[in-house]
């Protein structure tokens, strides 16, 4: 069975990735200036930086018509797929995931399509999507039920940590309430918060604004949630290199330090124009998940 896989922009997937899985990416758009520009189509991640850094007004997103969606499951059709798995940003934070059912149902007399909600988004999203289409390429005679076995094994236990120089954009946007934002700001403390199962929240608090103490905490809590008897599947994800550099010098020596734990590194993921626009410029975390 010739499966294809399907997601959206926020998953962040880096373009060599893309290409190499065969991995079809449906834009969502960001709006600022009058104008929309599709994620990573018309406008880079390093233009959108420049602009969002000195913006007065927040950008909006929005997510891609069912118009989108359709042209892409038949394009996969088209190229041999017999199915399609659609996997998609979690269903509470966007109405994409319900576009893609949308689409997928007005196409069901031509091609069977599974959307899924990956319950996370950005680097966790492309985590999962890249790592469950090496599955697929990988294990060629595979039932469709053992696929989607893999892809809800995959999904369930997939975690973001993540750290952000600021809560103003996640408190502009309505993903955080006002009174956590307020606690952040007026006590000056930097939580690590955490992406897992559809929930985003603060998982610790560190206090403090220095930046090498906060990552060295995330980090050492990554280390304190793996297990080194199995196989860690991880990603990284920024978009200000300076602190993807300190994220990794703290980080890689921990891995190193446990010569028994096998690992597979799958990336460091740039984050695009909507996830930025949700999380500001100064975000980076890492992306993980054991089987």
């Amino acid at each position: 069975m010739r499966i294809a896989i399907v997601t959206d922009s926020t998953a962040d997937i880096p373009a060599d990735l893309v290409r190499e899985l065969d991995i079809k990416v449906i834009p969502l758009a960001v709006h600022f200036g009058g104008k929309a520009y599709l994620d990573r189509v018309d406008i880079t991640n390093q233009e959108f930086y420049d602009y969002i850094g000195t913006a007065k007004t927040l950008p909006t997103t929005s997510q891609p018509s069912p118009a989108q969606y359709m042209d892409v499951y038949r394009a996969c059709k088209e190229e041999g797929a017999e199915r399609v798995l659609s996997i998609h940003i979690f269903s509470e934070m966007s109405g994409t995931w319900q576009g893609a059912k949308l689409a997928a149902d007005m196409v069901k007399d031509e091609i069977a399509v599974e959307v899924v909600d990956s319950r996370t988004v950005t680097i966790g999203l492309g985590l999962d999507v890249v790592t469950i289409a090496r599955f697929i390429r990988n294990h060629p005679d595979a039932s469709w039920d053992e696929v989607m076995a893999h892809v809800r094994a995959v999904v369930e236990k997939t975690r973001i940590l993540f750290l952000l120089d600021t809560l103003d954009n996640l408190q502009k946007g309505g993903r955080i309430g006002k009174a956590s934002y307020l606690v952040g700001s007026i006590l000056n403390i930097k939580p690590i918060l955490i992406v897992e199962d559809g929930f985003i929240g603060a998982h610790e608090k560190i206090r403090g604004k220095k930046i090498e103490k906060a990552i060295d905490h995330l980090t050492d809590t990554v280390m304190a949630m793996v297990d080194p008897n199995k196989k860690l599947y991880f990603a990284l994800g920024y978009n200000n290199e300076e602190y993807l550099h300190i994220l990794e010098k703290s980080f890689m020596p921990k891995l190193a330090a446990h010569p028994e734990l096998e690992i597979e590194q799958i990336d460091t993921f740039e984050l695009g124009c909507v996830v930025t626009t949700h999380i500001g410029l100064g975000g980076f975390g890492i992306a993980f998940y054991q089987l």
